[in-house]
C-alpha cells in the first residue's frame, strides 16, 4: 500500500476528518488508496482549506459525506450510505474492471452485502441485535482497537494508517474469497442436477451454502445432505441447514452417534470407515465415499 499521510492539507489529494476513526473513514481511505494516483491523506477538522484537486470524504457535507440532512439512503432500505458506501457505489465497478475481474457485477454485489452494507449501517447508528452470552469482537471493535486508549496522549495519525493496513488485508482477502465463491456457485449449480436420494455429492471441497439456497433448479430443494471431500482427508457429511443464516438442520444423525470417534463410532454405527460425528451433530466424516453415503442416509432416514 503506497498511502502517505500529511499534516499539510495543501499536500493532500485525500481529505477526511481527524480524531477518532471508524471503519467508514478507514475503509474509505483504504479503497481510495487503490484508485487515486500517489494517494496522500490529510486528517483535519476543517476541510475548507483543501486544494481543489482533493477528494473530500466523511467530512464537509459533500458528495462523499453522509452527515447532511439530505444524506442518501440505499435503494429500498432504511440504511443510509456512509462515505465508504458512497465511494464503493461510485467507483466499485470501475475498480473491479481495472482488476480484470470476471463476473464483476456479482463480485461488486457480494462485497457490498458482506462488507459495505455493514459499515454503512453501523456508522449510521443501525446496530445488529446479537443474542449471545459472550462479547463479540466485530469489525467496528477491531478497528477501534487502533484508536488511542483514554490515557494515551499521542497523535493517532500513525495508528490510523495501521488501521488502514488492516482494512486492506481484510478487503483483499474478501475479494479472493468471494471470487472463489462465485466460481464454486457455477460448479455447484451444474452438480445440483446430479442430486439423488436427497444427497448432493461434490467432487471438491468448496463453499456450497449460497449456491444451494440461491439455485433456481427445483432439485436444489430436494437436498438434505451434502457430501464433499474433507480438507483433512476422507469425506465430510453435512446435513443441510433450514436457511443460509440458520444453524438448524433439516435432518440429524442418530443421536447416539454424536461425539463418537473411530472404533467406538464404527461399533455403534456399523459403518466401517466412520471417523467421527461432531458432538453437535452438524458434521460427520468417513474414510470412503461409499460409507459417506451410508452416513448421509442415516441422517435422512433418522426419526429422532
Amino acid at each position: 500500500m503506497n498511502l502517505k499521510i500529511t499534516k499539510n492539507i495543501k499536500e493532500a489529494n485525500l481529505v477526511t476528518h481527524s480524531s477518532t476513526f471508524h471503519p467508514d473513514d478507514v475503509f474509505a481511505t483504504m479503497f481510495l488508496s487503490k484508485i487515486v494516483d500517489n494517494p496522500v491523506v490529510c486528517r483535519t477538522n476543517d476541510s475548507s482549506l483543501a486544494s481543489n484537486n482533493s477528494l473530500i470524504y466523511d467530512i464537509g457535507f459533500g458528495k462523499f459525506d453522509h452527515h447532511q440532512v439530505d444524506a442518501k439512503y440505499r435503494d429500498n432500505s432504511k440504511i443510509k450510505y456512509c462515505s465508504f458506501g458512497l465511494l464503493w457505489k461510485e467507483y466499485g465497478l470501475d475498480f473491479l474492471e481495472k482488476r480484470k475481474i470476471t463476473d464483476k457485477e456479482l463480485l461488486f454485489d457480494a462485497i457490498d452485502k458482506k462488507l459495505v452494507m455493514q459499515i454503512d449501517a453501523i456508522d449510521n447508528g443501525i446496530f445488529p441485535s446479537i443474542k449471545a452470552s459472550y462479547s463479540l469482537l466485530d469489525l467496528d471493535n477491531i478497528i477501534d482497537l487502533f484508536n488511542n486508549a483514554w490515557n494515551e496522549n499521542k497523535d493517532n495519525d500513525d495508528d490510523f494508517i495501521e488501521a488502514v493496513k488492516i482494512a486492506d488485508i481484510i478487503f483483499e482477502r474478501l475479494l479472493i474469497k468471494e471470487q472463489a465463491k462465485i466460481v464454486a456457485l457455477k460448479k455447484i449449480e451444474k452438480l445440483i442436477d446430479t442430486v439423488k436420494d436427497n444427497i448432493l455429492i461434490l467432487d471438491e471441497y468448496m463453499p456450497y451454502q449460497e449456491a444451494i439456497f440461491n439455485s433456481k433448479n427445483p432439485k436444489a430443494e430436494e437436498i438434505k445432505v451434502i457430501i464433499l471431500p474433507s480438507n483433512r482427508g476422507g469425506y465430510a457429511i453435512k446435513p443441510k441447514t433450514i436457511s443460509p443464516t440458520s444453524k438448524e438442520l433439516v435432518c440429524h444423525f442418530s443421536e447416539n452417534f454424536n461425539g463418537l470417534h473411530d472404533e467406538e463410532l464404527v461399533k455403534v454405527s456399523k459403518i466401517k470407515t466412520a471417523r467421527f460425528v461432531h458432538s453437535s451433530g452438524f458434521m460427520a466424516c468417513t474414510g470412503t465415499l461409499e460409507d459417506a453415503i451410508k452416513m448421509a442416509n442415516n441422517a435422512i432416514k433418522n426419526k429422532n
